[in-house]
């Protein structure tokens, strides 16, 4: 199975009523379109989240006013073209389906069926794969898969606790209490791993297999590759997103694509549009993390593809076939890992919480190379380890830590006993509302509470405050001062281990206080004394990346950052580096050229490092590398 390169993802959700339906949509006018923007790969709907099937089928029901064989025609044209097609299907909603079959429907604790905003949702009805629904949909499976597609992408396979008549009568078998919620929930779970491997046994090995909507890492066996997808404008998304996810989902497959979306605001979006450079934005950020570009698109019912769209991605794919001699095929060079716990299978986008967005974009602005790790990974490999704010020491993660030889920085309620932790004494819960803490001879804010804590390794001084937050009946305490430390520590630091009592990357996430980073950085100059990249004169904003290949070390550069715009990011124009600043970085190279130009740049080498002069640089730009 060769590796993708350059793709799309169409959506086709289709409302009753489209009268004059596909009136203005030619196949083969939509695949050279595809072809023309350098596109190789496609995710194409066969059957929509309403329910509707856009091919002749013996099991669904195809669009009312649809002729002929839409999924079929397009994908003759591709394959005519070398576009390879799979196809998708909804397999965690199909409305229309349910209307017919009314007995597969899930029912929720309160004996509904339906969900959310009635005036605002596409998850109004959805299905439960304990009643005849699971076998319809390895039917429909089948069914698409005689079509001959690339393979199948199965959506919105979230486990969700159901109390239909079916599920009630399997758990009253097994012994569960249909009152404890959790016990319901992980019943769900199990049923939905069942139904993942048997999608998994339909569909054969030399195709490609997309299960979405469920933590990646609980089903990675079942993956032909990873698709993150990521709509930065999306409510759920966010810019920040992704350098908090793309780290983690590289770890388990080479061949990965980062889905981003051309909306203005969310799926479904098919009048909004970005600008250029805020798709040119995405496409970068993906190459950052070594991740091939897909851009997510909604088609109209009648027009169908955009063509002015993609002619404007056929200009940033070209860009991108450029330089993909160098960028495919290479991996991160990374010092750092943040450590996770193994995602739940709650509902997907609750497990990344604020402390993990705050510090991905912590150690991105202080440029230090960071893969993301869980506890059944190695940790070998880096110099440091990061365990943000809540992390959860089970006795196979304190084993390893125990035996980690590496730096580690712990934060908050991040915090174990035994070796890894000596140096740091009277542990409990802060219970304080608001806490200080010293730094360079000045107090500054917590803003968040994790422990408290006592070491004779202290290396700043936590900082009480007069009184907390509250009301007494005449006043309500908001205005908090600090007073004074009476003997905890704010953080210790014993060799290479460190301890920072507050919550800090969540706090820093929710308020950007760069003292606080500055603060952190503090404690890791001391941990990571020598790191990868050291950015001498690049701001903050920007994004850099070291990544490994046969032909060389690609250093990728991104200065290009959303403005918060009202309540959203908004990228108008890109932002421009000027001439002449600098970067170091670790290792002796020979040479760095511009790619794909290979214009030399000025060098200067010295104790293992690079010192690389910058030229102007306008959004993104990647260099080579030799030594």
């Amino acid at each position: 199975m060769k590796k993708i390169k350059r793709a799309a993802h169409f959506d086709f959700h289709t409302m009753p009523g489209v009268y004059d339906f596909g009136i203005n949509f030619d196949a083969a006018e939509f695949a050279q379109t595809l072809a023309d923007a350098h596109i190789e790969y496609i995710n194409m709907f066969a059957r929509c989240n309403v329910g509707f099937s856009y091919y002749p089928t013996k099991l669904g029901v195809p669009y009312p006013t649809m002729k002929g064989n839409l999924f079929g025609d397009i994908l003759r044209e591709c394959k005519k073209r070398g576009i390879e097609v799979t196809a998708y299907l909804n397999g965690g909603v199909n409305h229309e389906l349910m209307i017919k079959e009314p007995g597969f429907m899930r029912i929720n604790k309160d004996g509904t069926v339906y969900t959310g905003d009635l005036h605002a949702s596409n998850f109004f009805r959805s299905p439960c794969f304990n009643t005849p629904y699971r076998q319809y949909l390895y039917e429909e499976i089948k069914e698409i898969l005689s079509l001959n597609p690339a393979g199948i992408f199965c959506d919105c396979m979230m486990p969700v606790a159901c109390y239909c008549p079916s599920c009630i009568k399997k758990m009253k078998e097994q012994g569960i209490d249909i009152n404890d919620d959790e016990a319901v929930e992980t019943f769900a779970l199990k049923t939905m791993r069942e139904v993942f491997k048997e999608v998994r046994d339909l569909v054969p090995r030399d195709k490609r297999l997309i299960i979405n909507s469920h933590p990646y890492d609980d089903l990675c066996d079942y993956q032909s590759h990873v698709e993150l997808e990521c709509l930065t404008t999306g409510a759920f998304w966010g810019y920040d997103y992704l350098p908090a996810v793309a780290p983690y989902y590289r770890k388990y497959s080479e061949d990965r694509l980062y889905m981003f979306g051309r909306f203005a605001c969310d799926w479904g979006d098919m009048s909004g549009r970005k600008t250029v450079a805020g798709l040119e934005n995405d496409v970068y950020d993906g190459l950052l993390y070594g991740y091939v570009p897909s851009i997510g698109d909604h088609l109209h019912p009648r027009k169908g593809i955009e063509k002015t769209l993609y002619k404007d991605l056929g200009k940033i794919y070209e860009y991108v076939m450029s330089i993909e001699e160098w960028t495919m095929d290479t991996e991160p060079v990374v010092e750092a890992a943040i450590l996770r716990n193994r995602t739940t299978h709650k509902v997907i986008h609750d497990y990344l919480p604020d402390c993990a967005r705050g510090v991905a974009r912590m150690l991105s602005e202080l440029k230090i190379s960071y893969d993301i790790v869980n506890e059944d990974m190695e940790f070998d490999e880096y110099k440091l380890l990061v365990l943000p704010d809540n992390i959860k020491i089970t006795d196979k993660l304190a084993k390893k830590l125990e035996a980690f030889d590496g730096a580690i920085l712990s934060t908050g309620e991040s915090i174990g006993y035994g070796r890894v932790w000596d140096y740091i004494t009277d542990v409990k819960k802060d219970t304080n509302t608001d806490g200080f803490f010293e730094f360079d001879g000045e107090v500054y804010a917590g803003y968040s509470c994790g422990i408290k804590m006592k070491s004779e390794y202290s290396v700043s001084d936590y900082i009480e405050p007069y009184f907390n937050k509250g009301w007494d009946g005449l006043h309500s305490y908001y205005y908090i001062p600090y007073d004074k430390c009476i003997g905890y520590s704010a953080a210790a630091v014993k060799g290479n281990r460190a301890h920072i009592a507050f919550n800090i990357f969540d706090s820093y996430y929710k308020y950007g206080a760069t003292f606080q980073k500055d603060f952190v950085k503090s404690v890791l100059d001391r941990l990571l004394p020598e790191r990868i990249i050291e950015p001498i004169t690049l701001p903050s904003t920007s994004r850099v990346s070291v990544m490994s290949g046969d032909k060389g070390d690609v250093l990728h550069i991104k200065v290009t950052y959303p403005e918060l715009r009202g309540k959203a990011g908004i990228i108008e124009e890109h932002n421009v580096l000027p001439r002449g600043r600098k970067v170091s970085i670790m290792g002796e190279y020979k040479s760095v050229v511009t790619l794909p130009e290979k214009e030399k740049l000025e060098i200067s080498v010295s104790d293992g490092r690079t010192e690389i002069t910058l030229p102007e640089i306008t959004g993104y730009k990647p260099f080579l590398m030799t030594k």
